[in-house]
């Protein structure tokens, strides 16, 4: 049985329960409504405003009062400064924006039999598909990668369509619109955001009139509505590329267009399957998806969906991040609205990097590239805010970024503002590249990111009371600690996350140096600053403090785990190096979780890959679980709390994703662990194309818990010795 379709017997009746296309510019969610159908349309880089110099001109002369509020344990006067002296000007970012609508009102009834409409992950197509009225209607929505387009052929068999098209967007938001014999457009150029124009063409056997800003089809057999949507930020000539394109376009089949998407489509994609669960959970994949998710949430046993929503997070980043794009932003590019949540950024303490830890052990290591390409232009305006800001040599960035790479401190918010590691965690993505691909001509070509971060620590660390080099201003995103006093504070001096994160970044930089022959010096330098970070602390409750002092928090549960980063995504802590305080950091988990942690998608999914690595299947389970039937849409995107509705949020669809593989093989450090965290509810099943560390790729089976085929190549590198665990008997291996 064919697990690779996510497939309904009505249609959408809200955004949340449409279905996403994309080919990483240019995204779609499509209702596959009856008598009326709505596609929401998006591309990467409609966004409100133009760059803007936000660098605090007074950050640097208060800087040192601040630091030293914070050392007498002044928080809030620190903070009151902070807000002052360290906010940007003005305080935020640009925000992603929807392209707009395209709505088709078809004139037939609603009395439709055998509905079906499906998104199948092997071509990348959603399908819509009933009749009426005794005529078969067909339709298919692609978003084609060689083309730059989005395509939804309509067709109808024993009997015609008739429809009426209109584009559209939010609060009326246009500039100009216009028809032409066989089109519709509009174009926004005014205001402060990025020029776009959105140009629809139809070709059809039927007739084509228009009335206004309305297309009209009559008596057609098939229909192509072929949508190109273009911004400045790409072309200066945007609307004159677009016309362009489509007249190409029109030159071209259906089955032409088709047939080049599905090929470029599969030689991306289907790198890698998972099967998870036996033949007879696998007929499970006959029953609509929503009403699989609804018995997951009975207690129904379904391990093939799991699998299915694996394979459906590598779908989204696949969709939303190849070629020439901007990184999946907070919901990718599959956003209805003109003010999403949080400006629909680069949120860079968590969702931003968590996007792409799927993208290289998921063998989806080409859309890893936009996210570099994307650092590159954060490094290069973190000069300028490590100078002005700080005057401070290297780069810097904080907790946001946008289409620009802006990287001044975003909004008043002292919990997770005033927080300088946002560029270094981003940067430590580079050695951890390496490691999968041994590209060396890639790790030369974005070192220098890799240096100016060193280069900025090394000129931004203080010394604490205790002679340990820490960050001062920090914070632990995005938690409160309670002072002894009862004083409330987010501000401090050397967070524990701080201090792992450096422990990656440098421990690359070192490694990255000794690939590429850098200057010994260098590597001294990085190795003294390693040497000289403070030790983790264990506190009174046999944690993983989270700050340099023992404080208790104003929320326990809080969604962000951040001091629990050594332990993934990061690799300072493990049972091999430091048993007891991997043994807190478990504690630590367990207390997040005791008291209500996990609520958010994202959280969640962080918190799967933290129990892989606590070696707990069963725990990965239960919260792989709690992740599908609390934090999951019918449509099987992420579900996150936001007043006053849940709104879909990329994150923990690709971290969850990530997470799983986490839980079938491990490999750091020239140790590989095959099933490390298997549940006993994927006793059975199978995975092709895993990519490791160190140049490899993995396929295995397994049944009653136990590993009984497998298969290492090497795909990048050179040879090398390494141990492998596989059903608890450990071997040395050359590959």
């Amino acid at each position: 049985m064919d697990n690779m379709s996510l497939w309904y017997d009505k249609p959408a009746t809200k955004w949340e329960e449409a279905l996403p296309v994309g080919n990483g510019r240019l995204g779609a969610m499509v209702t596959s409504g009856l008598n009326r159908d709505v596609l929401y349309l998006n591309e990467d880089s409609i966004w409100s405003g133009s760059p803007v110099n936000r660098n605090n001109p007074d950050a640097h002369k208060y800087l040192n009062e601040i630091r030293t509020l914070l050392r007498e344990g002044k928080i809030p006067e620190a903070e009151k400064l902070s807000v002052m002296a360290l906010s940007g000007t003005p305080n935020a970012e640009r925000s992603y924006e929807a392209a707009g609508t395209l709505t088709i009102d078809f004139e037939h009834g609603e009395q439709a039999e055998q509905y079906r409409r499906e998104l199948n992950l092997h071509t990348g197509c959603v399908t819509t598909s009933y009749e009426v009225a005794g005529t078969k209607i067909l339709r298919e929505l692609i978003a084609s990668y060689p083309d730059e387009t989005l395509v939804y052929h309509l067709a109808a068999t024993d009997g015609k369509l008739d429809f009426i098209c209109r584009l559209s967007r939010d609060y009326n938001n246009l500039d100009e619109v216009w028809a032409e014999p066989d089109g519709l457009s509009f174009q926004v150029q005014s205001g402060t955001g990025i020029p776009f124009a959105v140009q629809m063409k139809v070709r059809t056997d039927g007739k084509v009139s228009t009335i206004g800003d309305h297309l009209l089809v009559r008596d057609a057999t098939e229909a192509d509505l072929i949508l190109d949507i273009r911004t400045k930020f790409y072309e200066e000539d945007y609307l004159t590329c677009g016309h362009r394109n489509l007249d190409r376009l029109l030159t071209k089949s259906w089955e032409e267009i088709w047939a080049s998407h599905v090929e470029e489509y599969q030689t991306g994609f289907e790198k890698m399957s998972l099967s998870l669960g036996t033949e007879e959970d696998k007929k499970k994949s006959q029953i609509p998806t929503n009403l699989r998710l609804q018995a997951l949430k009975d207690k129904t046993s379904d391990p093939d969906l799991f699998a299915l929503y694996f394979q459906y997070g590598r779908y989204l980043l696949f969709s939303s991040s190849r070629g020439k794009c901007l990184p999946a932003n907070l919901q990718g590019i599959w956003n209805p609205s003109l003010t999403p949540p949080w400006g629909s950024k680069f949120t860079i303490n968590i969702n931003a990097e968590m996007n792409y830890w799927i993208a290289e052990s998921g063998n989806l290591s080409e859309c890893h590239k936009p996210y570099f390409a994307h650092l590159n232009r954060v490094c290069e305006n973190g000069k300028r805010t490590a100078q002005e800001m700080y005057g401070c040599h290297g780069s810097v960035a904080h907790h946001n970024t946008d289409i620009y790479g802006d990287t001044a401190p975003q909004d008043h918010y002292i919990p997770a503002t005033y927080w300088v590691m946002g560029e270094a965690w981003m940067a430590t993505h580079i050695w951890e590249r390496y490691l999968y691909t041994k590209d060396q001509k890639f790790l030369e070509e974005n070192f220098h990111v890799l240096q100016e971060c060193v280069d900025f620590f090394e000129d931004f660390l203080i010394e604490n009371q205790k002679g340990n080099l820490v960050v001062s201003p920090t914070v632990s995103p995005e938690n409160t600690y309670i002072l002894p006093s009862g004083v409330k504070g987010c501000l401090c001096e050397g967070a524990t996350m701080d201090t792992e994160i450096l422990m990656e970044l440098l421990s690359g930089y070192v490694g990255a140096c000794e690939v590429l022959h850098v200057d010994k010096e260098k590597v001294e330098q990085a190795k003294r600053i390693l040497n000289r970070l403070p030790e983790i602390q264990i506190g009174k409750h046999g944690q993983i403090q989270e700050w340099m002092e023992d404080y208790e928090e104003e929320e326990p549960g809080h969604r962000h785990i951040s001091h629990l980063y050594g332990v993934y995504p990061g690799s300072s802590l493990s049972y091999e190096k430091s048993p007891e305080l991997m043994q807190a950091a478990k504690i630590t988990l367990e207390r997040r979780l005791s008291y209500g942690g996990g609520h958010t998608g994202w959280s969640r999914a962080w918190i799967i890959g933290l129990w892989a690595h606590f070696l707990e299947g069963e725990k990965v389970y239960e919260n792989l679980e709690a992740l599908l039937t609390g934090s999951t849409f019918d449509n099987l995107m992420d579900n996150h709390p936001y007043w006053p509705n849940p709104i879909f949020q990329i994150d923990g669809n690709l971290g969850a994703a990530a997470a799983m593989l986490e839980m079938l093989v491990q490999g750091r450090d020239g140790s590989i662990r095959l099933l490390p965290a298997l549940p006993e509810e994927f006793a059975e099943g199978s995975v092709r194309g895993v990519r490791l560390r160190d140049g490899l790729e993995l396929s295995m089976t397994w049944k009653n818990g136990k590993v009984t085929e497998w298969n290492l190549v090497r795909v990048a590198g050179e040879t090398a010795e390494f141990t492998i665990e596989v059903n608890h008997q450990i071997e040395k291996m050359i590959v």
